[in-house]
């Protein structure tokens, strides 16, 4: 099921027991104006937080945006739009500033974390950003700091439940097996596999 950022915030505010929103563009409460201030922000930190599948881009081809000459990384690479990060590999040579990418490669292919839309969420996804809204907003709705504490608890048990199935990438980036990081040492060695 795929829910607007409406539907995702209420979700969220039912988990406090606080009252709905009807919109966040224009707000017209107090409430509304508080989560089309705020929600971006979580929604943006929650997906950067982890390598959650559904948000993953792969293999995504970078246009030059210049180059510098006399430096070791010569290749300026601007992210795309939608990049909330780029995913650091064991094989990275990559260096970053800012909003964009340096490299001695004239070609540069990464990984990153898309900032999706919500109709594009996991429905395991939903369920930990429902949690985040209602921890995040729960003093703000409510006055309860104990509501906050049982929100947090929520939130805990929901990325839990979401990395039992593999919803997110854990632990570091695997090395494939072809990358030429290692390359001296199999030559050196004669590893298998090395003609």
């Amino acid at each position: 099921m795929s829910l607007t950022d409406v539907q995702q915030i209420n979700l969220g505010l039912s988990k406090i027991a606080a009252n709905r929103i009807a919109r966040i563009d224009p707000a017209q409460t107090q409430l509304e104006a508080y989560m089309a201030s705020n929600y971006p922000s979580w929604k943006r930190s929650e997906l950067s937080r982890r390598t959650w599948v559904f948000a993953l881009e792969e293999n995504y081809k970078l246009t030059l945006s210049d180059t510098i000459p006399d430096v070791d990384k010569p290749y300026k690479y601007a992210l795309p739009i939608d990049c909330l990060r780029p995913i650091r590999s064991s094989r990275t040579e990559w260096r970053q500033a800012g909003r964009f990418l340096y490299s001695a490669f004239d070609v540069l292919i990464i990984d990153y974390v898309r900032n999706v839309p919500e109709a594009e969420f996991d429905p395991l996804f939903n369920n930990v950003m429902a949690c985040r809204i209602a921890y995040e907003s729960a003093e703000y709705v409510t006055q309860s700091t104990s509501k906050k504490q049982t929100a947090l608890a929520e939130y805990e048990d929901a990325v839990s439940e979401a990395g039992k199935v593999n919803a997110f990438i854990k632990g570091p980036q695997r090395v494939a097996e072809d990358d030429d990081s290692f390359s001296w040492l199999n030559a050196r060695h004669g590893y298998p596999g090395q003609g």
